[in-house]
């Protein structure tokens, strides 16, 4: 080939080329790859396969016969082995090549040029030594001009997708949401989703090109930069931040939790994207909690005060009547046991009132502590069996409270010969009783306050040992215990992801 030839062949294929830059799919630019290939190299016939699960998978050809009724694999004829090597083979004699497979007897030489990502490029001829070793050059160059131009279309599909799938994922974010770019140190609105229409009344042509500030901050805040004061120094230090702050929306002013995205760019133009979440129910619900917990306090002071001062002076007068009687009458008796059974009651509402988390605790002996509760609470003739040896990170005074509970609600329905057991679990301790146990359908409903199967028990005992797992991080249940009692049994909250049983240690069986 001349050089004349080969420069015309040269600027044959940067006209190809340009015609590839037109395509706007990657069957686009296989099929006009084969059309404008005898531009710049003479053949009778190109073909362009893929290669899927080991075959070759034709994806455009200027001749059909070309196309054989059988696919072949990666293993057959001259196509699978430029392929399995990855490199250009110049075939001048099909019929005298042994590792030939011809799909068309017309076909006496060919040129095949392995493909980026799998596959081949081949051109064909009807005469023995068509291809020289510059058309083996112009066919890897023609190759690579054609996985530039798949390889462009590839990533516009993928980059427009993308980007279809975030303005849909913009677009039907349920908090109102816009998108910003930065003007002078102002945030300049570009696009504003559905919700963001919805909450703050305006329209996407009347909001996009305008400050944010002039359209949402209250008056009073607004500054004479424009910039959101809350917002300034995130958005020049493109830091993604998390704020609370009151807007204009079309119904009034609203607390939101306002974030700040902030997105990478290719000029220097900052940009991102600021999301508000309406906080009004939220701050309702605080409000409502704030008054309760107040009442709550109101509620204990009432208990802890204007109900212990009457019942003490109710006590005292009591005491006066025994001592002067002797013995108690029947009517006497009654009032002593009522006055305990209120006295019970008000410990109970009042450990009812402390609701929270253990924030500090502190690594506890679990053994002394369901001993100190056992002494603590009137056991009559039941027994304790303490088979534990943890050390685990509790509030000790609560854990008391919580061991007393138990063995009362034991031997309150137990009987006063009951056995109660404490031992140690896989990740918890237990506590279990070898009493008539309780009920499946009964088993959760024991936790609930004013739960009783005794007319003495103020039903709050079992409520009061939820809470204070609770307040640890613990979750409890009931089951049977293997003496036919019940068994409860403290693990892990299912919903923690870290150790909030805080066990400290588990010591060896009978150490000090």
């Amino acid at each position: 080939m001349s050089d004349t030839r080969l420069a015309d062949s040269i600027k044959r294929l940067g006209a190809v080329a340009s015609t590839l830059e037109e395509c706007e799919s990657i069957d686009d630019v296989y099929s006009r790859a084969v059309a404008t290939a005898e531009r710049v190299i003479e053949s009778d016939a190109v073909i362009i396969c893929t290669v899927e699960d080991g075959r070759f998978v034709p994806q455009a050809a200027n001749v059909n016969r070309l196309i054989p009724a059988e696919p072949l694999t990666i293993e057959d004829g001259i196509a699978g082995k430029t392929v399995r090597e990855d490199r250009t083979y110049v075939v001048d004699d099909l019929e005298s090549d042994p590792d030939a497979a011809p799909t068309n007897e017309s076909f006496r030489s060919v040129l095949s040029v392995p493909l980026d990502g799998g596959g081949i490029v081949q051109f064909h001829s009807t005469e023995r030594g068509a291809f020289s070793a510059v058309d083996r050059h112009l066919g890897e160059l023609f190759v690579a001009t054609v996985t530039n131009a798949r390889n462009r279309v590839a990533y516009e599909t993928a980059l427009e997708t993308e980007r279809d799938q975030f303005a849909a994922l913009f677009e039907n974010v349920p908090d109102a949401a816009l998108q910003y770019r930065i003007e002078d140190g102002r945030p300049i609105i570009d696009a504003v989703n559905s919700a963001f229409i919805r909450v703050f009344g305006y329209d996407a042509e009347d909001a996009v090109g305008e400050p944010v500030e002039k359209l949402l901050l209250p008056a009073d805040e607004r500054t004479e930069s424009g910039a959101e004061p809350e917002l300034t120094n995130a958005v020049e230090l493109d830091a993604q931040s998390d704020i609370e702050v009151v807007r204009e929306t079309a119904s009034g002013l609203r607390p939101f939790l306002l974030r700040n995205v902030p997105v990478a760019t290719d000029d220097e133009t900052s940009r991102g994207y600021l999301i508000y979440t309406d906080l009004t129910e939220l701050k309702v619900r605080e409000r409502e909690l704030r008054r309760k917990n107040e009442r709550l306090d109101q509620f204990a002071s009432i208990v802890s005060h204007d109900l212990r001062n009457p019942l003490s002076v109710a006590n005292g007068h009591l005491k006066l009547a025994l001592d002067r009687d002797g013995d108690a009458t029947d009517e006497l008796e009654e009032v002593r046991r009522a006055h305990e059974r209120m006295d019970r009651l008000v410990e109970d509402l009042l450990a009812m009132a402390r609701d929270g988390t253990v924030d500090d605790p502190a690594p506890v002996d679990l053994a002394t502590v369901a001993g100190t509760a056992w002494n603590n609470v009137e056991t009559a003739t039941a027994s304790l069996e303490v088979a534990a040896d943890t050390r685990l990170a509790a509030d000790r005074s609560r854990l008391l409270q919580l061991f007393e509970n138990l063995f009362r609600n034991a031997i309150e329905h137990a009987g006063p010969d009951v056995t109660v057991r404490v031992e140690d679990t896989a990740n918890g301790f237990a506590v279990a009783d070898d009493g008539p146990g309780i009920p499946d359908d009964d088993r959760e409903a024991v936790f609930e306050s004013g739960y009783s199967g005794t007319t003495d028990n103020t039903g709050l005992g079992l409520a009061i040992v939820r809470q204070i797992a609770e307040e640890h991080g613990w979750n409890v249940e009931v089951t049977g215990g293997s003496d036919g009692g019940a068994r409860f049994e403290f693990t892990d909250h299912p919903l923690e992801s870290m150790d909030r049983l805080g066990i400290v240690d588990q010591r060896p069986q009978g150490s000090g």
